[in-house]
């Protein structure tokens, strides 16, 4: 299989050690099969090959911060992974905050979560909603997407439409908070997301990238991109600089 069939079938997102985290421990990489797996695989700079890991749920997004891999199921469980000393190094995972509450309901509505930590180290969870509408009898549906943010407070989770000065951007190829005030020319209180999801909750938006207000519920589109094609998804640019 080569790399673009496996990118589009196998796999999701691979997600990268934070060198800069407090105990960065060795260079680590987790990667999230797609659900048809829904088991995530891990590769340490050390073991070098890929190893599967156990998970009941799936996983259905992760990030890395705190020196430490975190992600969200299928069924809505945060839960954090190290390496199992006593399991021959495989990365084991342990719950760290109750299960989100149940998004599901009408079946015509796709639910898409997307975790993300702020500087700060506060977890959040991007739901993404997405489901068709028709303006009248003749017109064809289109999909459109409206998002919600989970914010854990204390032992509960709660929705919020204020996210303080941050902007959240959700993608096929990273979750992360940026503050506006370090950076004036994002919008707070927004996410910024890629129209990338493939299968029944593909948008209809020309492959583009938006950005939603929590305050408004209203999503514009990010001018200047152009039109993308269905693949590769679009991903965020993320520049290093030393």
């Amino acid at each position: 299989m080569g790399a673009e069939l496996m990118r589009r079938f196998l796999y999701r997102k691979v997600v990268l050690s934070d060198c800069d985290s407090p105990s960065p421990g060795p260079a680590a990489a987790m990667l999230i099969t797609g659900p048809r797996f829904g088991v995530p695989a891990f590769a340490t700079a050390e073991g070098g090959g890929w190893r599967l890991a156990p998970s009941r749920d799936g996983v259905e997004d992760a990030v890395h911060y705190n020196g430490k891999f975190h992600s969200i199921t299928y069924t809505g469980a945060v839960q954090a992974w190290e390496q199992d000393g006593n399991a021959g190094g495989v990365f084991m995972s342990v719950v760290i905050a109750p299960r989100l509450p149940d998004a599901e309901g009408d079946s015509s509505v796709c639910h898409r979560k997307y975790l993300v930590a702020s500087p700060g180290g506060r977890q959040m969870v991007v739901l993404k909603e997405s489901k068709e509408e028709t303006t009248d009898k003749y017109s064809r549906p289109r999909r459109t997407c409206s998002f919600k943010v989970q914010v854990l407070d204390g032992e509960q989770w709660r929705e919020t439409d204020d996210i303080g000065d941050a902007a959240l951007f959700v993608g096929v190829n990273s979750s992360l908070c940026m503050s506006t005030r370090e950076h004036p020319e994002l919008r707070a209180g927004c996410i910024y997301y890629t129209e990338n999801d493939q299968g029944p909750c593909k948008d209809d938006e020309d492959n583009g990238a938006g950005v939603f207000s929590l305050k408004d519920g209203r999503a514009e589109k990010v001018e200047g991109l152009g039109r993308h094609r269905s693949w590769p998804p679009l991903a965020w640019f993320i520049p290093s600089i030393p």
